[in-house]
């Protein structure tokens, strides 16, 4: 009897750290990485969150044993933390700069439809926030092979959208650099003078523009006349500005993994900034993975930004084996244990 209540009371134990574990990783994991995250309210400003490079995972590429499971723990993941973005940045616009799906260019019609079904479960969100779609190489092709016509037209026509939106006052231009894309600007949307501006012009490019600089760049530049640059694709933070007077980059600068300020930026001091997102994929091999918020504040000519660091899925998948561990000893000693007890002992009979 004194064995069987240490059996379990063991077994009590163990059903307690498996709890915990279970609902530190699937639920206060994330409330605790909200609370690390700076935020501001700012009732003129156009707030805008950025999805880098969610890429989710295709059926082609992950034919391994358990690969339905890993597809379902990224989507799940990009769910949770999206859905906690949400509730707490309130956006006025989110824009998908790329890379939505990580097999869209060779992605079958049936395949496209699913993953689109798929994005559209994991960034749920209501009708009132404006969504901006820009397609990645893993979209349409263009990196490692051309981009398909075919495959790009059929990006455009499932998030059909043109490619200039205006909100309050943001102008919003999508450029593609794989398609060498530049929409026309309205004639409001240029600037003579910082000083009297009222719109603030925003590029939207998945591949990077100031950092890797050419005939389109400058054809962006000059045509768009933008001072904020949102770009994705390294898969890291960086922000680079570029001094339109001497028209040399005069800021290039990796933001520190896991650092959670906000940082403000000028708008009217003839400088170009470009922000480069993270990938909010914890698949993407990367170690720091987030959301970018920015606070367009036309009126005060300036722009805050931060990144929204996400929890280490590796790290909650390594406490998971851990645990699974702890089980495995658990079960190999209570098998020995009643293995020990059961045996029967035999005594040789006298003849």
């Amino acid at each position: 009897m004194i064995r069987r209540n240490r059996t379990r009371h063991k077994v009590y134990f163990l059903s307690v750290i498996l709890g915990i574990i279970l609902f530190y990783n699937e639920f206060l994991v994330y409330e605790i990485q909200v609370y690390k995250w700076s935020l501001r309210k700012c009732t003129d400003c156009v707030v805008v969150l950025l999805i880098a490079d969610p890429q989710i995972l295709g059926y082609q590429n992950e034919n391994y044993k358990g690969s339905a499971w890993a597809i379902w723990d990224s989507d799940r993941y990009l769910k949770n933390t999206f859905s906690r973005a949400i509730r707490h940045t309130k956006p006025n616009v989110i824009v998908f700069l790329g890379d939505l799906m990580d097999e869209g260019h060779i992605a079958s019609t049936e395949d496209f439809e699913k993953y689109k079904r798929r994005l559209a479960n994991i960034f749920d969100t209501s009708d009132d926030i404006m969504k901006i779609y820009l397609p990645g190489d893993n979209d349409i092709g263009g990196e490692e092979d051309m981009v398909s016509s075919h495959i790009h037209n059929r990006f455009n026509f499932a998030y059909t959208q043109p490619d200039t939106l205006v909100y309050s006052t943001a102008t919003f231009f999508k450029v593609n650099r794989l398609t060498q894309l530049i929409p026309s600007a309205p004639k409001d949307a240029f600037l003579n003078d910082y000083a009297e501006r009222n719109i603030t012009n925003v590029v939207l490019s998945h591949m990077p523009l100031l950092f890797m600089p050419g005939t389109f760049v400058q054809n962006v530049l000059k045509e768009l006349s933008p001072q904020i640059i949102f770009t994705a694709h390294e898969h890291k933070a960086m922000h680079i500005s570029l001094d339109t007077a001497t028209d040399q980059l005069s800021k290039i600068w990796i933001l520190p993994p896991q650092e959670t300020a906000l940082y403000q930026l000028r708008l009217d001091m003839g400088d170009i900034h470009e922000l480069q997102v993270p990938t909010c994929s914890y698949r993407m091999g990367m170690a720091n993975v987030g959301f970018g918020l920015a606070y367009i504040d036309t009126q005060e000519k300036t722009l805050d930004f931060t990144v929204l660091w996400l929890p280490d899925r590796f790290y909650q998948l390594w406490l998971y084996l851990f645990s699974l561990g702890l089980v495995i000893i658990f079960s190999v000693f209570f098998i020995c244990g009643i293995c020990k007890n059961n045996h029967i002992a035999y005594s040789r009979v006298p003849i």
